[in-house]
């Protein structure tokens, strides 16, 4: 049971992510929201500022600044103040405390609302996994992705599509580049520069802080306009604050982990008035470029089309713009980007009526909203923006908003209406020098296409998106395409193929600080490397994948990573560890009232428990699994599970309660139409059959399922059983010719080297069963080999 905190009138529910006062919803920044919960639960005692920021962060490299903004913000939340502290307490030199008296209890489902508030206020922070976790394969301690795995590319995506939006450019605006763009041409060419450029925070030399990453933001945006792809100013934002000692004394290191070739270091001083802004360019040719100006965003403005030019683009022409509105953007932009969302706001309050009706004001101020929680302002905002500024007036504009549209009718699950606003986006952008904006719209079409079914249109849709973030230069959201991609893949069983996608998407989540986007996506590489048996492959990735279950707010998505990890360990022979971490999990999935973790831990300490000969704790945890599994809505773990249960029956003398079972999970198998479980199913049959003729022609059945289906660690299974059987009827030389089909795998395979043992012992050969004994040692770890299958001491 997910638990709750009441203190004063306020109610938080961490698992909702939501704050409630009295009857009202609270509208909490992402990482406010997080540092409330950490201190809340560790209410015990003080929490240190180092340990909070890495806490809320997951990072050190977090700035007094920022730090205390979000502090500001917590307070905010519940109108405290600095100076009372009735909620957050300083402890001067060391960090802060939660003093509020408060009291934990079961948290009331009455109180949940749309779930879509609690998903827009984490999904900048935290990204949804594009694999859902896990699966166990039967007789080892090794995992296929899932069907749920598989299934998670549909079931995700109702919040998936968010990451267009927020997830990977948390702040989706119509920048000053793109509305000078669609004002100077309707249909200019896209992009085919071969540079992407990444642009640093701006040096100042004397001025206002805004300037610092509201300049940085307007000379990308004049790059982009011009048709240079630049990564998006919420990503070097991210950079900077990892690698904030090495900004501008090692542009090109910076560049190397972003991905960029062209990095343009940035400088504004005042002079005589005015201001003069320099440019300077690291990667191929180093180029220089200078404005002069009374305004500073004049000066900007010259420098970066002068620099455009020097790299042989064409600048575009200036659209002319409502007095002060540029700096007023930029100056909300830089709030934005250092996620000081009521600075935002209040900079826009002052505005002029001129200013506050114009389309980008309003779209900027939905995009506040949205980024707060408060969705229904902001669909009312995208709404009357798509409604007032017409497709011929501004088609990009109007293309963003019905982005924003599809992606809050995603978020709410109405996916025929989000797949008809993103079709309408796609068609007006389509042509046009927007690729930014392109590629959310198609990734957005791609999600839903994955939610509704339809496969090789979600193919499509994602190749076609990744082709739009490559020419504008979004590395971020090109990682995000190329996940989703290598989980459509997963689901079409294509493991080889989407098992370094996963790999490259989650180095560059690493290089952006990205932690649930990383942990899902090196969950999934980690998942496909145990199916593909390369499990000293998976154990590499095992220190990564505790840290960042670690750094994670959402428990769920903790349980997750951590049972990726402990199927890497028992893959790996550290079965004591990955007991311990199984009933941790288990622990953790009761209280919480998980019943499809509950299932998987208890799948996994049912199969840990058989490989140490222990058939009645492994009939107990398999039954226990089989009764949680139909929440988990995954009828390949299931029907394993079922499998196992057999095999555990069968371990503990119970044969007539095996063939029932063995019944029961045909009969499932049937039902569902998959063909992992129908290879399950007909294994245990095989397994439980006393007919001769029967077993034989159960397990050729199910060997030729595991042909079917391609995935090394299946047909590790099918032919380990098999042959296991024909050695027990005396048939050793079909079965030797069996084990020859896993024979590539003895080197990392622990399973498949014990199969080689049993072959060749029972072929006599006693050179090579030596050998393949030693082979299986070496893999063992802390298992223990069967004492039949050890050679006598020579």
């Amino acid at each position: 049971m997910n638990r709750s905190y009441r203190f004063a009138d306020f109610q938080l529910g961490p698992a909702r992510r939501e704050l409630w006062r009295g009857g009202a919803l609270v509208a909490v920044p992402p990482r406010a929201f997080d540092a409330i919960v950490y201190l809340v639960e560790h209410r015990d005692r003080a929490v240190g500022r180092d340990e909070l920021i890495a806490a809320v962060w997951g990072r050190t490299e977090v700035s007094d600044g920022l730090l205390a903004q979000t502090v500001l913000a917590m307070r905010r939340a519940f109108d405290d103040t600095g100076k009372e502290q009735h909620f957050v307490r300083t402890v001067v030199r060391f960090g802060y405390h939660w003093v509020a008296p408060t009291a934990e209890e079961a948290e009331a489902t009455a109180a949940a609302v749309a779930t879509q508030d609690a998903a827009a206020a984490t999904i900048a922070e935290d990204l949804p996994a594009p694999v859902a976790k896990t699966e166990v394969i039967e007789t080892t301690s090794e995992h296929v992705p899932s069907r749920a795995s598989r299934r998670g590319v549909r079931n995700m995506l109702a919040v998936a599509a968010a990451l267009l939006v927020v997830a990977v450019l948390v702040f989706v605006v119509v920048r000053h580049g793109d509305r000078a763009r669609t004002a100077a041409s309707a249909s200019p060419p896209e992009s085919t520069h071969a540079q992407t450029a990444l642009v640093l925070p701006f040096e100042i030399g004397g001025g206002a802080e805004w300037m610092r990453l509201g300049l940085m933001d307007h000379v990308a945006a004049r790059l982009r306009a011009a048709g240079l792809p630049v990564l998006p100013s919420e990503s070097v934002v991210v950079l900077a604050a990892q690698a904030r000692e090495r900004i501008h004394a090692d542009p090109a290191a910076l560049a190397t982990a972003a991905g960029a070739s062209l990095v343009v270091e940035t400088h504004a001083e005042p002079m005589h008035g005015g201001w003069r802004v320099r440019l300077h360019t690291h990667g191929g040719s180093a180029l220089d470029a200078s404005g002069e100006s009374d305004d500073v965003l004049v000066a900007a403005r010259i420098a970066a089309d002068q620099l455009a030019r020097g790299l042989g683009l064409a600048p575009i022409a200036t659209a002319a713009a409502e007095p002060g509105l540029d700096a007023l953007l930029q100056k909300v932009e830089s709030a934005t980007l250092n996620d000081r969302l009521d600075d935002a706001r209040a900079l826009l309050a002052p505005a002029t009526a001129a200013q506050r009706e114009s389309p980008e004001v309003r779209l900027r101020l939905a995009h506040i909203d949205y980024q707060a929680g408060n969705l229904p302002a902001a669909e009312a905002a995208f709404a009357a923006i798509a409604k007032e500024v017409s497709a011929e007036q501004d088609p990009v504009l109007h293309a963003r908003a019905l982005t924003d549209l599809g992606v809050l009718s995603a978020l709410r699950n109405d996916n025929t209406t989000a797949a008809s606003r993103f079709d309408e986006a796609i068609a007006l952008l389509r042509g046009r020098a927007a690729p930014d904006a392109l590629g959310k719209a198609l990734n957005g079409r791609a999600n839903v296409a994955g939610a509704m079914d339809q496969a090789e249109l979600a193919l499509q849709a994602f190749a076609e998106a990744r082709g739009a973030f490559e020419r504008s230069g979004n590395l971020l959201a090109l990682a995000l395409v190329d996940s989703n991609l290598a989980a459509l893949d997963m689901r079409r069983e294509r493991y080889a193929e989407a098992l370094p996608v996963f790999q490259r998407a989650a180095e560059r989540f690493a290089t952006f600080g990205m932690h649930a986007a990383e942990l899902n996506a090196l969950s999934g590489a980690a998942e496909l490397q145990l199916a593909l048996l390369e499990p000293d492959a998976a154990l590499a990735t095992e220190p990564r994948l505790r840290e960042l279950a670690a750094a994670v707010a959402d428990p769920a998505r903790q349980r997750n990573g951590e049972q990726t990890r402990l199927y890497v360990l028992a893959a790996n022979g550290h079965t004591r560890d990955a007991t311990t971490a199984a009933n941790a999990v288990l622990d953790l999935a009761r209280r919480d009232d998980d019943e499809s973790a509950q299932a998987r831990a208890q799948a996994l300490l049912a199969r840990l428990a058989l490989a140490q000969g222990d058939a009645a704790a492994a009939i107990e945890a398999s039954t226990q699994s089989l009764a949680h599994f139909p929440a988990a809505d995954d009828v390949r773990e299931e029907a394993r599970a079922g499998f196992l249960h057999v095999e555990a029956l069968l371990a503990g003398g119970r044969a007539a309660d095996a063939a029932r079972s063995a019944a029961d999970l045909t009969a499932f198998a049937a039902k569902a139409g998959d063909a992992a479980s129908r290879l399950y199913a007909d294994l245990a049959q095989a397994r439980t059959s006393t007919d001769p003729d029967a077993a034989g022609t159960w397990y050729a059945r199910a060997l030729g399922e595991a042909d079917a289906l391609r995935i090394p660690a299946d047909l590790r299974d099918a032919v380990a059983a098999y042959a296991t059987w024909l050695i027990g009827r005396g048939d050793t030389g079909r079965a030797g010719a069996l084990a020859e089909r896993i024979a590539g795998f003895t080197a990392r395979d622990f399973d498949s080297a014990l199969l080689q043992a049993r072959v060749h012992r029972a072929l006599g050969d006693a050179a090579l069963w030596r050998a393949a004994v030693a082979r299986a040692q070496s893999l063992a770890g802390d298992r223990t080999l069967p004492p039949e299958l050890v050679p006598p001491a020579r």
